[in-house]
């Protein structure tokens, strides 16, 4: 294998810490791994009809530009999101005739898909068209497979996996006094964009509720992006002096807040996989989430509490029982350490050299 050129319409820098985090993670573990791999990726997050042709524009036009430079040594494309990024993956194979494969997160096809005729038929030509189809989890493999007429051969559930090195169980004391915390409260914790989408206002109002049955002292850790002001707005009456919302941090920060909290409550509407759930369960704190999209497979098996989604009284029933359950009690280690297994990055990675390794081949004849 010579070289790769992963493309996707988001990726992290220093300003934007935590905008597809997950995909430049991966391409560090392929690296690790022994491939050469460039990156064609959009990392700007501004929203807005002007600010998104504008940045799309320049995104695509330069990796258009680098397909042309790099045709001869380019192996394989791999686009995260199959649209936009799988778009460009196709035009660089009918133009260069360079093989792709396309991963599916969830959100490409469960909204972007349903916006418009005109996308629901690129992306349709795009999974058609590519080598092979990565779902991140098996829901959406299925939805897949039924909603666009794709063969189940063609669809391999391969989540993003978790860095085990990183993301690992520490000293809830030691963090807690070094991230200025009290040891007294129970922390629940949050991590993900603050929008309307992941369940944040419910996680404020089931949180609100629980607090009043408890005796013991206990908080709400949000870290995320608030690029939705409206929607931040909307959620005051539900903010209380026990709600802390944290800006997005670089990972090695991160993991401390997972070790610091007791409980890890991600309330999602829909979800392709949970990824933060993951990297919960690897720092062995206990995880509540929506029986949604790829956390029911992810969580299903007893490594993980679910709730039914879009309903503030179940989540906070749940939520007063995490608070009243010893940790022992509330997290099956068996189940988690399954999951786990399945889902180290190392195991994730080797499964995406095999995929490449096989779309070459099946490319040779374009």
């Amino acid at each position: 294998m010579k070289k790769i050129l992963v493309i996707s319409n988001m990726y992290p820098t220093s300003d934007h810490l935590s905008f597809g985090i997950f995909v430049k993670n991966q391409v560090t573990a392929l690296k690790k791994a022994g491939l050469d791999v460039e990156i064609a990726v959009n990392t700007n997050p501004a929203t807005g009809k002007k600010n998104t042709i504008t940045k799309y524009v320049k995104w695509g036009f330069s990796t258009l530009m680098k397909g042309f430079k790099g045709r001869k040594t380019f192996d394989v494309t791999h686009a995260h999101y199959v649209f936009p990024s799988g778009m460009l993956s196709l035009l660089l194979k009918k133009l260069f005739g360079i093989p792709f494969i396309v991963t599916a997160h969830g959100g490409d096809i469960e909204r972007m898909a349903k916006k418009s005729p005109r996308i629901r038929n690129w992306t349709a030509s795009i999974l058609r068209e590519s080598e092979h189809i990565i779902a991140v989890g098996p829901v959406l493999a299925q939805q897949i497979e039924q909603d666009f007429d794709i063969s189940k051969d063609k669809i391999s559930i391969v989540s993003m996996g978790v860095n085990r090195e990183i993301f690992k169980k520490g000293e809830q004391a030691a963090v807690r006094k070094e991230l200025q915390l009290a040891s007294d409260p129970f922390i629940f914790l949050f991590v993900g964009n603050v929008i309307k989408q992941k369940g944040v206002e419910e996680l404020l109002q089931a949180f609100q509720m629980m607090k009043t049955k408890v005796s013991r002292p206990v908080e709400l850790v949000i870290i995320g992006s608030r690029r939705d002001g409206n929607f931040v707005e909307s959620l005051r009456p539900f903010i209380s002096e026990e709600v802390h919302f944290v800006d997005p941090l670089k990972q090695a920060e991160l993991v401390k807040w997972f070790q610091a909290s007791d409980v890890f409550v991600l309330p999602s509407h829909l979800e392709g996989f949970g990824l933060v759930a993951l990297e919960a369960l690897a720092t062995d704190t206990p995880v509540i989430a929506s029986e949604v999209g790829g956390l029911v497979s992810l969580l299903g098996e007893g490594a993980g509490h679910l709730v039914a989604p879009v309903n503030a009284i179940a989540l906070s029933e749940e939520m007063l029982l995490a608070v009243n359950t010893s940790k022992n009690q509330y997290m099956n280690h068996e189940a988690v350490e399954k999951v786990l297994a399945i889902h180290d990055e190392k195991n994730i990675t080797a499964q995406c050299i095999e995929i490449y390794k096989s779309a070459i081949k099946g490319g040779e004849g374009l």
